[in-house]
């Protein structure tokens, strides 16, 4: 009998491993004819178009720089990942493609993140990096967007880190800007880990699971002390209540695999404990309010209503004391922080319908 079972648990292996085995080689297949797909359903097939992949020296270190657009007439957006380390650039199928008949738009893998991870020497790169060090790349790659596409303006759309660096950015040279928009503003770590906490607990709460509000509790700390090696923990539970996105699920981690956009060397770059490589940089220290309240260039403000990952209260209350020529803010609903792919809709239409004409009225 003892034999008997032990044949039937072999063959259930041998078929589980032939099932992982098919699944993989699948996968693989996939990875190697989606992207060509998608590449040649959504090429830049107009006259006036761009689709230029580059590589340029900023502040001493080669950075990746990627153009795409059907008519380079149309208002510049230069977007300023998120992270940090995270970038946008092999999410861009998921989300851009309408957008290329209304803007041109250029994405940047900053210092040691993404394809520019490869350019360099990480560890080199690693020396190099501060808040202060990206603002400045953000500054000359700014210039170089402008000179590749003739434009005496760009907009910024910075996200979530990003929008740390659009901020000083726009505040500090705002003469290059025809438009702020910012994705997910960050504002204040200090209003905002107290209000992201009460926020989790009190879904947990609403939920009803005692085991939940238990486990959340004993992370208070994260709210009050700023203890960094909760961070993870509580990204997790916001992502199950809906609040935040941890960038690592496997709808990101299958996005990224099939992007037309990157290599499979630049992908591995996902499967390094990449973060590892941006720990100087951090928003502990920054105050959208030491950047000032007033601004010369139009502000748009795109905020999902469920995100607690840089906290929707807090970004709405800063943005009304913000005094510019013109400003908007935009709640999208059925969101938390990653709008790009919860609400594209949404998003497409409010930087079309809403944003662009603002942008080409200043340009």
């Amino acid at each position: 009998m003892k034999h008997k079972q032990l044949k039937v648990i072999k063959v259930i292996v041998v078929i589980l491993l032939t099932m992982l085995l098919i699944a993989s080689l699948l996968v693989a297949a996939l990875g190697l004819v989606y992207p060509a797909v998608l590449r040649a359903r959504h090429r830049i097939d107009t006259p006036n178009g761009i689709d230029r992949m580059e590589v340029v020296t900023i502040g001493g270190v080669d950075q990746a720089l990627y153009f795409r657009g059907q008519d380079v007439e149309n208002p510049v957006i230069l977007v300023i990942h998120g992270g940090p380390a995270y970038p946008t650039m092999p999410l861009l199928h998921t989300f851009q493609f309408p957008w290329e008949y209304y803007f041109t738009i250029v994405h940047w893998d900053q210092r040691n993140a993404g394809r520019t991870f490869f350019l360099n020497d990480p560890a080199e790169v690693f020396e190099t990096l501060s808040f202060e060090r990206i603002v400045q790349d953000a500054y000359e790659v700014t210039h170089h967007v402008r000179e590749v596409l003739g434009k005496d303006q760009i907009a910024i759309m910075g996200y979530s880190w990003g929008s740390a660096i659009g901020t000083a950015l726009v505040q500090t040279h705002p003469q290059y800007f025809n438009g702020y928009i910012a994705v997910g503003q960050t504002i204040d770590r200090n209003l905002a880990r107290p209000v992201a906490f009460s926020a989790l607990l009190q879904a947990a709460q609403e939920s009803g699971n005692s085991r939940h509000i238990a486990q959340i509790e004993a992370l208070e700390p994260w709210a009050i002390y700023f203890d960094n090696s909760l961070t993870g923990q509580i990204r997790q539970w916001q992502a199950r209540y809906g609040q935040a996105n941890t960038g690592s699920d496997l709808r990101s981690i299958l996005d990224i695999m099939m992007s037309p956009y990157y290599q499979f060397q630049h992908k591995t770059y996902f499967m390094r404990n990449f973060q590892r490589w941006s720990t100087p940089l951090t928003l502990r220290y920054f105050n959208a309010r030491d950047f000032g309240v007033e601004y010369s260039v139009p502000v748009f403000y795109i905020h999902g209503v469920r995100d607690f990952q840089t906290p929707y209260p807090v970004a709405r209350d800063f943005f009304d004391e913000i005094i510019a020529p013109h400003k908007a803010f935009f709640s999208i609903p059925d969101a938390s922080h990653d709008v790009f792919r919860e609400n594209n809709e949404e998003l497409t239409r409010v930087l079309i319908e809403e944003i662009r004409p603002t942008l080409v009225g200043t340009s």
